[in-house]
């Protein structure tokens, strides 16, 4: 059985390393391009391909000729600037934002709304299999056994049926092996251990842990696992301990705690270990104590930023999947790829999706630049207000317009972590914990927490009308000056049930 996944491992591999060798060369020789000559190539490619359509034709596209004028003519866009052409894409309009047809959307989180749509474009799909081929090449070339034996990805749940837009295009992906390309994707499926279309349309979330879970144990030939937050293995393994007798296992195998023994042949973990990440990490190496954990790179739905070399700390930018922009928290300077130095960043990218100087919301630090090699850098936060224990992105400017529409938000309303779920903290009376926890699963990211299972219901505490005065007198204990503090709708700090005076009549 090994040399099946040996000799179909062997052909990814073979399919990776061209672009392995692209992104591992840079810099490496005189005639390598360099890292300014890679990033603008990109980025005038994107606005002469793109230059006769509703948006480059708005910011003069063909004017465009080096990044000055790119920063002249472009200006910096968030989410919500996309919205009117995303409606109209959604409507059958053609030639909006890319020449190139809208493939699919992809759902994500909005910093404000609920949910938001991305546009995929073949040209898209590429920039991001930049960026995973390169990466996947690496774990092969460097942990020995890995090529050995099946995979576990982190395959999403689809809880709702298939929709599409008003005009047909599909909202998802059908499958995650999409990201891979179509004959990349088909080698996966056979070397996944989890068949994605048995759990993909699970009825409920019992359903789908038994069935990765028994995919998982089969065969005892699993040798990597890919996951986004480490809290997800977390709870797939406590799930296999908790229905050991009916997956058939020995109880011997958990009594020393290692879960290296359930999975005898796992070489290496992937999973997020930076910012809130780190704890459930750390809590996931103390399970697999003799399994490597690399850190996974940077990626959001909409861009692909950055990928791990094994054994580095931090994450190299991959700068040939699209146009990476950086503006420096201290000083506001937004510089190239090539001009970066050690410190920390916000994230402007402009991907060949159609989306132009598009601020991701992401802080990242980097760690090393020469401008010669890829920069490395390591995610930080969520820019703004955040919170983001499991992979949910709330942020307070979501959570605000949450209890306006629940018609609260006039009141002081402060929601904050507590352990696997979130509190709310109001002075407002007659919302119940249901009401508003069912109010947050508009975000889609929340919403999906909610149904692995990582996070649980949240829960509304009713307190006195000293609320904001609290909230005050906490921060300024913390060291902030009175005069510095807003109000805001969340917290990242938690304990807050130490501070305000819990009204039990609510």
């Amino acid at each position: 059985m090994s040399l099946k996944y040996k000799i179909l491992n062997g052909i990814c591999r073979l399919a990776y390393e061209p672009e392995y060798r692209r992104f591992t060369g840079i810099g490496k020789k005189p005639s390598s391009p360099s890292i300014g000559s890679i990033q603008e190539s990109i980025m005038l490619d994107y606005v002469r391909r793109n230059k006769a359509t509703e948006y480059g034709q708005r910011y003069h596209f063909d004017e465009i000729a080096s990044y000055e004028d790119f920063c002249k003519n472009v200006p910096l866009t968030i989410y919500e600037d996309y919205e009117d052409y995303i409606k109209d894409i959604s409507n059958g309009k053609i030639g909006v934002l890319t020449e190139e047809p809208v493939k699919l959307f992809e759902l994500t989180s909005g910093s404000s709304g609920g949910k938001k749509l991305i546009p995929y474009t073949a040209t898209l799909k590429k920039e991001f299999q930049r960026g995973i081929y390169p990466w996947l090449a690496d774990i092969y070339k460097k942990v020995t056994g890995v090529s050995s034996g099946t995979a576990y990805w982190s395959i999403t749940p689809i809880t709702t049926k298939k929709s599409y837009s008003p005009c047909g295009i599909p909202i998802g992906f059908e499958e995650d092996t999409e990201y891979f390309g179509r004959f990349i994707g088909k080698l996966m499926n056979s070397i996944f251990a989890v068949d994605s279309s048995e759990v993909k349309f699970v009825n409920n979330m019992d359903e789908f842990y038994l069935k990765t879970a028994m995919g998982m144990l089969k065969g005892d030939k699993l040798s990597l696992i890919s996951v986004w937050n480490p809290s997800l293995l977390i709870l797939i393994c406590d799930y296999i301990q908790e229905h050991y007798e009916e997956l058939k296992l020995d109880p011997e195998l958990f009594k020393d705690g290692d879960f290296g023994k359930v999975f005898p042949s796992l070489k290496l973990i992937s999973c997020w270990t930076d910012a809130n990440a780190s704890k459930p990490a750390e809590e996931l190496q103390q399970l697999f104590p003799n399994v490597p954990i690399e850190p996974k790179g940077i990626l959001a739905t909409e861009c692909f930023v950055s990928l791990p070399l094994y054994g580095e700390i931090g994450s190299r930018l991959s700068v040939y999947s699209h146009f990476f922009e950086f503006k420096n928290t201290e000083t506001g300077e937004t510089v190239t790829a090539d001009k970066l130095n050690k410190g920390f960043y916000e994230l402007i990218v402009t991907t060949g999706g159609g989306f132009y100087r598009y601020c991701i919301g992401d802080v990242i630090e980097v760690l090393e630049a020469d401008g010669i090699t890829p920069p490395l850098v390591r995610f930080i936060k969520r820019a703004g207000i955040t919170s983001d224990l499991f992979g949910e992105k709330l942020t307070d400017e979501f959570v605000r317009n949450t209890c306006d529409k629940l018609g609260i938000a006039n009141h002081f309303c402060l929601l904050t972590p507590d352990g696997n779920r979130y509190v709310l903290y109001t002075e407002a009376v007659g919302i119940t914990s249901e009401a508003f926890d069912t109010a947050l699963r508009d975000s889609f990211h929340y919403d999906y927490c909610r149904s692995l299972g990582q996070l649980q219901c949240a829960q509304v505490i009713h307190i006195d009308s000293n609320g904001y005065d609290i909230y005050s007198q906490r921060l300024v204990s913390a060291g902030m000056r009175l005069g510095d503090i807003k109000p805001a709708f969340l917290s990242r700090l938690d304990d807050w049930n130490k501070w305000f005076n819990i009204n039990l009549r609510g």
